[in-house]
């Protein structure tokens, strides 16, 4: 056994075929890839990577694979899965993420699967005695084993809520993992909780609640990762690299990139260097929009023309180029632990039905969403007069 210092868990402890793994090149590219992207330019202390995650997620899904008394083979192929199920991220967190989706239709949790099966990680997991398949059966969902590593309530959120919030420094992320991974258990089809969880459930809730506006959605971080999106776009429009170099690709070669390219892309590049980065001219909440007009805007994640046409005619209306009107549209509020089911008096019974508090916050988390149009400070007062509604057709 070798063992690991951690910030949050303390000692984790590693068989030599998982040092094996994380000493390939391709785990540790994660190493370069900070957990939360670009919120260190709000939270300056925010660099962790997903290589302290991912072996915190590991330690998570040995205690719950030990406590679950599941067999060698599982132990091993899930622990595997759960230092693994990062490794196919691109730069700058879910960022680059949305454009490979977008343009190439690939996801990281197929992105990891290839790596797993087709790079050096895989020949060190044969050379243990580890099908590369089998590790990615549980990643794929193949086995009830996936829904510990991704699902309503799985390792990756209880370790990454813990550590975000304590790399930040924000308060809100203080749960109670002994008491989740003791009361957890694992039916043919889902992860429960045991009723003695439900508190240490609603802690976690509450705190992913309260971390969704002040860490991950902090206006700050949407207006970089919108500059850092159309940037990078605009890159690979321009032929400077290509959408399958990204998924290779770290924090500091994408920045890079930015920081070396000509035009746009190498403005945007200066910008974050200096932190010169767009306001927000405008923040549109979920009841101020209404009904209709809120439904045609979250039509436009899935008409991406459309969305960058809007873009452009709004910026030439502000007498500016194109790329320096910027229109971020988030995916709609989603608290998805929320479907997380318990155990009570031998039944199966969504939390929700259970937990007063947990039916307020799924109203509540409503109040966090908004569409943001974002511009350089000398362009403010002109976008913030502009009419969204008026552009949509």
């Amino acid at each position: 056994m070798k063992v690991i210092r951690d910030s949050i868990h303390g000692d984790i402890f590693l068989t030599q075929l998982e040092m094996d793994v994380i000493d390939t090149p391709q785990f540790q590219r994660l190493r370069r890839l900070k957990q939360l992207g670009t919120t260190y330019m709000v939270y300056p202390s925010a660099n962790h990577t997903r290589f302290e995650h991912s072996l915190g997620a590991l330690h998570l899904a040995g205690r719950i694979a030990e406590r679950l008394g599941l067999s060698i083979e599982d132990r091993i192929n899930l622990r595997l899965a759960a230092l693994l199920h990062d490794i196919g991220h691109g730069p700058l967190s879910h960022t680059s993420e949305e454009l490979l989706e977008r343009y190439l239709g690939k996801s990281h949790e197929k992105a990891t699967e290839g790596i797993i099966q087709d790079s050096r990680v895989a020949g060190v997991l044969e050379d243990g005695g580890v099908s590369p398949r089998d590790v990615t059966r549980v990643l794929s969902g193949q086995t009830q084993l996936k829904k510990l590593i991704s699902s309503d309530f799985d390792v990756d959120r209880m370790d990454y809520l813990v550590r975000d919030a304590h790399h930040t420094g924000v308060a809100y992320g203080i749960i109670d993992l002994d008491r989740l991974v003791n009361t957890l258990e694992l039916t043919d089809d889902d992860i429960v909780i045991n009723e003695r969880g439900l508190r240490a459930v609603e802690a976690l809730l509450v705190a992913r609640f309260l971390m969704i506006p002040t860490v991950y959605l902090h206006h700050t971080s949407r207006i970089v990762d919108s500059m850092f999106l159309h940037a990078t776009e605009r890159a690979i429009e321009e032929g400077i690299f290509d959408y399958h170099s990204l998924v290779e690709m770290d924090d500091y070669d994408i920045q890079n990139v930015l920081r070396n390219s000509p035009g746009y892309v190498g403005e945007i590049g200066e910008r974050f260097d200096r932190r010169r980065l767009f306001k927000k001219a405008q923040m549109l909440g979920w009841k101020a929009l209404g009904d209709e007009m809120r439904d045609r805007l979250m039509a436009l994640r899935r008409d991406i023309k459309t969305w960058k046409r809007l873009e452009s005619e709004i910026s030439a209306d502000c007498g500016t180029e194109e790329g320096y009107v910027l229109v971020d549209i988030p995916p709609g509020p989603d608290l998805k632990e929320m479907g997380t089911r318990i155990v009570k008096d031998g039944e199966f019974r969504r939390i929700e039905d259970e937990s007063l508090l947990v039916r307020i916050l799924r109203e509540a988390q409503k109040g966090q969403w908004s569409v943001g149009v974002y511009c350089p400070e000398e362009l403010v007062e002109k976008v913030r007069g502009v009419e969204l509604e008026a552009y949509l057709g």
